[in-house]
Parts: structure tokens; C-alpha cells; sequence
């Protein structure tokens, strides 16, 4: 496993935040580096494990999904499951965008999208804190995302 990223390989990284499905000629040529060296290196990063996924950045008001909101969750150290496995079963929840364990106050955190306040109150009410691990929760809703 490298060490670290060189220059080049910073490059590439910060050219595919924002043009992700950009072709590599196209990279190639932006950042005046040979194609086969950016294939090559995109190859490396990703195989290596700097690169975890290619993603999108959907625009989820468009979709349908006007409320977004983060939640906090208190961790219940009673629960059956283990805050890691509880963690992992939110992640994969409808809706959650992504799900995080967190220190301070609260234990994890998810961010969720849902098409109104009452599809927000019921994913809380009757899905989020019905589910064992869940102590509390605090809901957070967003009044508009820039990043």
C-alpha cells in the first residue's frame, strides 16, 4: 500500500469530486497528464483503497423528496445489537443517505430524505425509534443543503 499520494494522484482526486463521469481523455487533457497515466493511477487509488466508490450527487427535491433532515441517535448499551451493527442496519434503511457513529452527546448520526414532514414523522415515530438500540433521537431538519 503507498505511503502517500503524490501531487498527480491529488490531481486526479480533485478533478473527480467534480466531474466524476468525465472520460479519461478528458481528464487527461484538463490535467495535461497522459491518458494511460491517469488510467493507471485512477486504477491504483481505487484498488488501494483511496478511491472507495464513483458516486452521484442526486438533487433529491427534484426526485420527490423535499424534506431532508439529520437525525441524532442515542445509542441504548442495553440493546441486543452492537452500536456498530445498529449503525449499519440505519445505513441501510429507505432513505437514509448515509449513517455515522459520532462522539460527543449523541452516538450516531444519519441523514435522511423524505417526500413530506408526516413521511419525516413516521419514519421517526414508527420505524427509527422502534428499533432496538435506538434510545433517543433528536431530528434536525435541513432548510437548505449547499454541499
Amino acid at each position: 500500500m503507498l505511503d502517500k499520494v503524490d501531487k498527480k494522484d491529488m490531481e486526479i482526486i480533485s478533478y473527480l469530486r467534480d466531474h466524476g463521469r468525465d472520460k479519461i481523455s478528458d481528464i487527461s487533457n484538463s490535467l495535461q497528464i497522459p491518458r494511460a497515466t491517469v488510467f493507471e493511477r485512477m486504477e491504483r487509488l481505487r484498488k488501494e483503497g483511496f478511491i472507495k466508490k464513483y458516486t452521484v450527487d442526486l438533487d433529491y427535491e427534484k426526485l420527490g423528496y423535499s424534506v431532508m433532515a439529520y437525525i441524532l441517535i442515542e445509542y441504548d448499551s442495553k440493546a441486543k445489537v452492537d452500536q456498530k451493527t445498529l449503525c449499519r442496519n440505519l445505513a441501510a434503511m429507505e432513505n437514509v443517505i448515509s449513517a455515522s457513529i459520532i462522539t460527543g452527546d449523541w452516538d450516531i448520526i444519519i441523514l435522511t430524505v423524505q417526500k413530506s414532514m408526516k413521511d419525516l414523522s413516521e419514519f421517526v415515530l414508527e420505524k427509527l425509534r422502534t428499533m432496538d438500540g435506538v434510545q433517543r433521537s433528536q431530528t434536525i431538519p435541513i432548510f437548505e443543503r449547499i454541499l
